[in-house]
């Protein structure tokens, strides 16, 4: 089985890629209403203002006009002040409620319903699982039934595919989806980085830099992953900020290919302007990855599809290809057949549902 899985892998290399996302929060995903305590200099004396993040981005680098005390400025992107760990929950309630979704809203939502793993790398100072009971939350309420179907469904095909036999028991999503066994999984797997956590050191004299160590510690983990399959990566990054965006284009820039050499694309997203979104891409060329008759992580014949994030090429393979491939044929049988009970059952929820 192990032989005929790497020679599956081997055949279809030239079409296949991992899939991985890197998301800034603030007026990039959401508008959060949470508010920065800054001092303003108005006719020669400090007046404390409260500002929201997209003027905290203009103003924090006018020192002559504007200062922070960082031990209270960001009381409210902390999990320490009175509303405790739920202040982010709170704040990312009020804004969906509002209307006030970012500009990368529509991707964020559509890296979950296709189950690609994501980091989460913000500015702010919550823990991660301050942010994590967020995504839970908007899993929970905001993804349609549809959107739900399509991310279980593809989760199950990671799942088979690698095979993750822990998943037998968990063919159709039933109750609150972000405790299902399968999604707490793939959650697990997800990176929740506020670089200005406690655990991180607190508030640094330096975001940009600090926002740089995190993207490159999740790169680092996306380039073991496809390098343990043999399959090469994609990775995009989205900020609204400039300097973080210009900040995180020179660190791609001058990255030499011996760096993450299994990551084949950088793409790097600025949405300050929503009508004008930039986008900067650094393309490699594809490279040659030796795979073993026993891929590295495949000892056992078990691997947890929560090691490879999403794998876009792979799910959709040629009719010859198909055709050829035994194991494949008995998987997709296996998928079809979960997907068909899974979509049913989702039916079934619902009528009950409407019926109380």
């Amino acid at each position: 089985m192990i032989k005929k899985f790497n020679h599956f892998i081997s055949e279809s290399r030239e079409s296949d890629y991992l899939l991985y996302y890197a998301f800034d929060w603030d007026d990039n995903i959401l508008n959060m209403p949470t508010k920065i305590h800054m001092e303003h200099l108005v006719y020669g004396e400090w007046v404390p203002t409260s500002v929201s993040t997209a003027d905290f981005a203009n103003f924090r680098n006018d020192k002559e006009n504007w200062r922070v005390d960082y031990d209270v400025a960001f009381v409210d992107f902390r999990d320490q002040g009175e509303r405790g760990d739920k202040a982010f929950l709170e704040d990312a309630k009020s804004a969906i409620s509002q209307g006030n979704l970012g500009p990368a809203w529509d991707d964020f939502i559509e890296c979950l319903t296709n189950g690609s793993i994501f980091a989460i790398i913000t500015a702010r100072g919550h823990e991660a699982p301050a942010m994590r009971m967020g995504v839970e939350w908007i899993i929970d309420n905001i993804l349609t039934e549809e959107q739900l179907y399509q991310m279980y469904n593809q989760l199950m095909k990671y799942s088979y595919f690698f095979g993750d036999t822990n998943v037998e028991n968990e063919r159709i999503l039933r109750g609150q989806p972000s405790k299902n066994s399968l999604i707490s999984s793939y959650l697990d797997s997800c990176e929740y980085v506020g670089v200005s956590s406690p655990s991180r050191g607190e508030s640094p004299a330096n975001p940009e830099k600090a926002k740089e160590d995190a993207l490159l510690d999740f790169k680092a983990k996306v380039n073991d992953y496809a390098k343990n399959v043999g399959i090469s990566a994609k990775i995009g990054f989205s900020d609204d900020d400039l300097g973080n965006v210009k900040h995180i284009e020179d660190l791609i820039d001058n990255l030499k290919n011996e760096q993450f050499p299994n990551i084949v694309e950088f793409v790097v997203k600025g949405t300050k302007d929503p009508k004008n979104i930039t986008k900067k891409v650094l393309s490699r060329e594809k490279p040659v990855i030796e795979t073993s008759q026993q891929t590295p992580g495949l000892e056992g014949s078990v691997l947890p599809f929560t090691q490879f994030g999403n794998m876009t090429g792979r799910l959709n393979p040629t009719d010859s290809m198909t055709r050829q491939d035994d194991f494949y044929n008995q998987f997709k049988r296996q998928v079809d057949y979960l997907s068909k009970n899974s979509k049913e059952t989702t039916k079934d929820m619902k009528k009950r549902k409407s019926s109380k």
